[in-house]
């Protein structure tokens, strides 16, 4: 009677899902038995005819079960890496770290496969989640976006044969780790590596492309090539040669809710998490988790594929300093 209790409540909170808190992280979507979410425009859409309340859904949000997670797990060690694969640094944002890794396992035979945000073919700097199977599926992928992509959508298209290697901002980190609370195996086992990208916040794609792109920075989409944020501040590469800038913080209205709420800057449930903060330019910051991403690491620098070195005490203090300003503005929802 309590379980049943229990179950109908957590359902009740699933309209929450798509609503203004929503990260678009899409586990909800994956986790459903009955398909009755599917991916939207920046939201999950629910078809309501279909769901039983099962609550489901309710339990793989990360913004509904935010007190799921107490504390950050200590981080192992903390490295400066970049890339030595010529192709990569082509592309590459800050050191190409997540690229390398992935390229690296998918030879070795660790996995077949990764979860990661490429481009839509139609629609201007659109993200897309996809299953990368082959090398020039995780070299198109490379590089930053800062529009929600539901990453965790495309977990229902893994089978049982699949060796994934997971690649997601925070919020996604967060909900694969309640995925693995709720024991659903299926969806769980074939996931070898979790690889968590920093993020202080994200934008939806409307938002972006017709609020910070269009009306703000008076851009046109089609004509970016690139973007960053470093020091404080969105840098957008145009065809052109342009760079245009502002600050971060000039942005704040476009910001998702949920990221205001997110106290996670550095995926601290991920094994290994990767972000441009505290490393020099054309490097990236790494920090191991686990021993599972001490193991992933070790094996693609012994493979010659990355540069690594001690992240600097400077680069560790500047994390520290905005992961505490993360955390401090979640509480305030700020």
């Amino acid at each position: 009677m309590i379980i049943t209790l229990v179950v109908a409540l957590m359902s009740q909170v699933a309209p929450q899902i798509v609503g203004e808190k929503c990260s678009f992280c899409g586990a909800c979507i994956s986790v459903c038995p009955l398909k009755c979410l599917e991916i939207g425009e920046d939201y999950p859409v629910i078809i309501s005819d279909r769901c039983t309340n099962c609550g489901l859904c309710s339990r793989a949000c990360p913004i509904i079960n935010m007190d799921f997670f107490k504390e950050e797990p200590p981080v192992q060690a903390h490295y400066s890496a970049r890339t030595k694969l010529p192709k990569v640094a082509e592309k590459a944002q800050d050191g190409g770290v997540v690229t390398t890794i992935l390229l690296a396992l998918l030879e070795e035979g660790y996995i077949n496969s990764a979860i990661v945000t490429s481009l839509s073919d139609s629609e201007p700097l659109k993200p897309v989640p996809i299953l990368a199977r082959t090398r020039e599926d995780i070299l198109k992928s490379s590089g930053s976006k800062y529009s929600s992509s539901p990453n965790l959508a495309i977990l229902s298209k893994v089978t049982r044969k699949d060796a994934v290697g997971l690649v997601g901002v925070p919020c996604q980190i967060r909900a694969m780790k309640l995925i693995e609370n709720m024991k659903l195996r299926k969806l769980v086992d074939p996931i070898k590596v979790k690889i968590g990208l920093f993020c202080m916040e994200n934008y939806k794609y409307k938002d972006y492309i017709d609020g910070v792109l269009t009306s703000f920075l008076k851009v046109k989409p089609y004509e970016v090539t690139k973007a960053n944020i470093k020091a404080g501040k969105l840098i957008i590469y145009l065809k052109s040669g342009e760079i245009v800038k502002t600050p971060v913080h000039a942005l704040k209205n476009y910001v998702r809710t949920s990221c205001k709420l997110c106290p996670d800057l550095t995926a601290e449930f991920a094994d290994i998490s990767v972000g441009g903060i505290g490393s020099e330019r054309g490097w990236s910051t790494v920090l191991i988790r686990t021993d599972r991403g001490k193991e992933v690491f070790d094996i693609v620098v012994k493979k010659g594929y990355l540069e690594a070195k001690p992240l600097s005490e400077k680069g560790k203090k500047l994390i520290a300093k905005l992961s505490s300003l993360k955390k401090e503005n979640a509480k305030k929802g700020t």
